[in-house]
């Protein structure tokens, strides 16, 4: 008698690799081959998050679990770590908590296959560092750049076929050890990120790009000392650049004629308010007006803004989809309002648009969902998690989603908070009824500026 117990562990692991979660969990205790499917997916991506901090010392961390059962450690690829346990004594300042990070360093030395390493904890870093040495198959980092010149060492010595490199914080032992070290990564480095680096000044970042001239990824986000003027000027040695990111400044140099990049197909701006009345707006514009030469065939734009009560300009809209409402395929809108009347226009010209990331006015739910009824590509839509003058953006409901699809005929999706919601049935036979898909899980802090995934 054939039964799912009898199916062979390959197809087993197939399956269970759609699931995650509580759900894989479960299925994991049904039977001992089902457990033995569900192990690769279990262990393939290890997120130590801030709940399981919390509860460090009444549940066993997955560290500990690894050095119990070594031959785990082969399934695992990435280990993401966005929270350290920590000592809790009143007559000192709470210090990572030394059996945790001892299980989690010799857990670190046992995955051979480790593809990818996060941390972003303060103070920590270091101690992982040794550990991640002789990964062969590392491609993807991200680190509190926070460093001494011994810890420098470790880093540049990391494997040299690194495909993505995320610092944040970097200080300036490691500034100034980026340009040798990004040298020896030329052949294979594919992204890079630079997330408030106060030490990276104009001529390293130069030295940096110079040695990187197939780079893909580019993004430079609050360092004081390179302006948007930099940045712009400086991607000439980087003409394969397929996304670009970085922070425009009221007090920049003004902006030039920018470096043809025919491949540029995301950009993200970080757009900084501190002035009254503030030259950010006409910086943007100004931005638009020379970017469609140099990238005339942009896709994917994301803008954020520093203060939530912040509307976005309808002129700077109507700029946009004139240069690139042809293109664009997705478009997002963080920290900022957009008004009605722009999204019409969204809706209306940005024909070839599959995404939109924005803060939905919950008041004004059904109106926004008018707007959007012209929009006959938009598959996803994203209500951004925002904030309004009087307290937290409140998040959709079952109505008002059903409202949604109702009035959008090819919306498929939509993300509130964690919240997936998409039609019952078949996108053919769609008869107004929605439902929630899933729970999207806790993820490290958004990289708003990235090239939007998958969700």
């Amino acid at each position: 008698m054939v039964s799912a117990d009898n199916l062979n562990l390959d197809v087993l692991e197939l399956i269970f690799a759609y699931l995650s979660g509580h759900d894989l969990t479960c299925v994991g205790l049904v039977s001992r081959s089902f457990l033995a499917g569900a192990i690769p997916t279990l262990y393939r991506n290890i997120v130590y998050r801030l709940r399981e901090a919390k509860a460090y010392d009444t549940i066993m961390s997955p560290f500990a679990v690894l050095l119990s059962h070594k031959g785990l450690s082969k399934h695992v690829r990435t280990i993401d770590l966005q929270a350290i346990p920590r000592t809790n004594h009143l007559k000192i300042r709470p210090q990572p908590h030394s059996g945790f990070m001892r299980d989690c360093r010799k857990a670190i030395e046992l995955c051979d296959s480790l593809h990818t390493f996060r941390c972003t904890e303060s103070n920590v870093v270091p101690a992982f560092l040794m550990a991640l040495q002789n990964k062969p198959n590392l491609q993807q980092i991200r680190l509190h750049g926070s460093l001494t010149p011994e810890q420098t060492k470790l880093l540049v010595n990391l494997n040299s076929g690194l495909t993505e490199v995320f610092l944040e914080y970097a200080s300036w032992n490691v500034v100034d050890a980026l340009p040798k070290w990004t040298a020896g990564l030329h052949r294979s480095l594919q992204s890079l990120v630079l997330y408030r680096t106060e030490e990276l000044n104009e001529g390293t970042l130069e030295s940096i790009l110079k040695e990187l001239p197939e780079l893909k990824g580019l993004h430079v986000i609050q360092c004081p000392r390179v302006d948007q003027a930099t940045v712009l000027n400086l991607v000439s040695h980087t003409p394969a650049l397929e996304a670009l990111s970085f922070t425009t400044m009221e007090n920049g140099k003004p902006i030039g004629t920018i470096p043809p990049l025919p491949s540029l197909q995301h950009l993200a701006l970080d757009a900084r308010y501190h002035k009254t009345p503030s030259p950010t707006p006409a910086i943007l514009m100004t931005l638009l007006d020379n970017l469609k030469a140099s990238a005339p065939t942009l896709s994917s734009f994301s803008i954020k803004l520093p203060e939530r009560k912040i509307t976005i300009p309808p002129t700077f809209i109507d700029r946009l989809i004139e240069v690139y409402g042809t293109f664009l395929k997705k478009l997002s809108f963080l920290d900022c309002e957009v008004e009605l009347v722009s999204i019409e226009k969204i809706a209306e010209e940005c024909s070839f648009l599959e995404r939109l990331d924005v803060s939905i006015p919950i008041r004004d739910v059904y109106a926004f969902a008018s707007t959007l009824g012209s929009a006959e590509n938009l598959h996803t839509l994203v209500d951004v998690e925002s904030h309004v003058a009087h307290g937290v953006h409140p998040s959709l409901n079952l109505e008002m989603v059903e409202y949604l699809m109702e009035s959008v005929p090819s919306l498929r999706k939509v993300v509130s908070g964690r919240r997936v919601w998409v039609p019952e049935g078949i996108a053919e036979d769609f008869d107004g009824t929605v439902r929630l898909d899933r729970r999207l899980p806790y993820r490290s802090r958004p990289s708003w500026f990235l090239p939007a995934t998958t969700m």
